[in-house]
């Protein structure tokens, strides 16, 4: 199956590729011969959203016709997965274990940094701290043009796998661990992070569901790994800015991106005590829209000296 998300982000279109054009779309005879699967760049389009907050929107999905909605259900439980944007494309399954397959913020980050480089040649050297599925560096390799080498970081080695797997460019560079020991005493033009900002009592910081310590570093201390002319960029949540932005940042701060996009995170929902704490203390938003009770402001901040 494939993802694909507008440049504005404003249409996601749902694709069915490979042998899901068999398996699921019924296209199983070509000229009367039995075809068990088909190329993985043969698509056919299912559906298409507008103005997506999700990039696995259940609700969406269910409210669709009977046939379509089950056919959905399916492409979604499908491997391999890909997502584009803006003409870069990864792939995510079975192998990348305890990886995130590109979510809406990973789109709107991507988005972000796209205006950045737009506007800035002088970006040579990046990094990216918590790569994930390794989208926002395979996109920075794609429209960094100036761009002569990238450090490319998760803890976890199931991320660098996904990103080896989707990003052959002989600018990037790999690293299994903690990211910001690895950037001791080094400087970079771009310092890219998406990092985990949901907060918890006692949050365990290396869960890429909760914890604050990752982005309140970066926000107070992202300086002293930037070039004079370097930006960094990452994300708030507004369920911790209250946290992390106590005292003014370190460098002149300014909004790129924004959006209101649903917690959907089970584990966070599962947990009345976690769920509680968000509600009273952090600001999350009890309302039901467009089929999800809890809601969360999203912003991708650029920060620079």
């Amino acid at each position: 199956m494939l993802i694909k998300v507008s440049k504005d982000l404003k249409k996601q279109q749902i694709w069915a590729t490979g042998v899901e054009l068999a398996s699921i779309m019924g296209k199983d005879r070509v000229k009367g011969q039995r075809v068990i699967t088909y190329p993985e760049n043969k698509k056919l389009l299912v559906a298409e959203f507008k103005n997506p907050v999700l990039m696995t929107d259940t609700y969406q999905i269910w409210k669709q016709p009977p046939t379509l909605r089950d056919t959905l259900f399916a492409l979604y439980s499908s491997k391999p997965r890909y997502v584009e944007y803006d003409g870069v494309q990864t792939y995510w399954d079975q192998t990348h274990v305890n990886v995130w397959c590109p979510s809406i913020d990973t789109i709107l980050m991507a988005k972000a940094v796209g205006k950045i480089l737009k506007n800035n040649k002088t970006i040579k050297t990046a990094v990216e701290i918590g790569c994930g599925s390794g989208f926002i560096s395979k996109y920075i390799l794609a429209k960094g043009k100036n761009l002569k080498s990238m450090l490319i970081n998760d803890i976890n080695p199931y991320a660098i796998k996904s990103a080896k797997d989707n990003i052959k460019d002989k600018r990037a560079k790999y690293y299994v661990g903690n990211g910001i020991k690895k950037i001791q005493n080094k400087k970079f033009d771009l310092i890219i992070c998406n990092p985990p900002y949901v907060p918890r009592p006692n949050s365990i910081d290396d869960n890429p569901y909760e914890g604050t310590g990752l982005l309140r570093y970066l926000l107070h201390e992202g300086a002293k790994h930037l070039t004079s002319n370097g930006v960094l960029v990452t994300n708030i949540s507004n369920l911790c800015e209250n946290l992390v932005l106590d005292e003014k940042p370190s460098m002149k701060m300014r909004k790129v991106e924004s959006m209101k996009v649903p917690l959907k995170v089970n584990n966070i929902l599962n947990n009345p005590n976690w769920v509680n704490y968000l509600l009273q203390k952090q600001g999350l938003q009890k309302k039901m829209v467009r089929g999800y009770e809890y809601w969360q402001r999203i912003d991708i901040v650029a920060l620079n000296q």
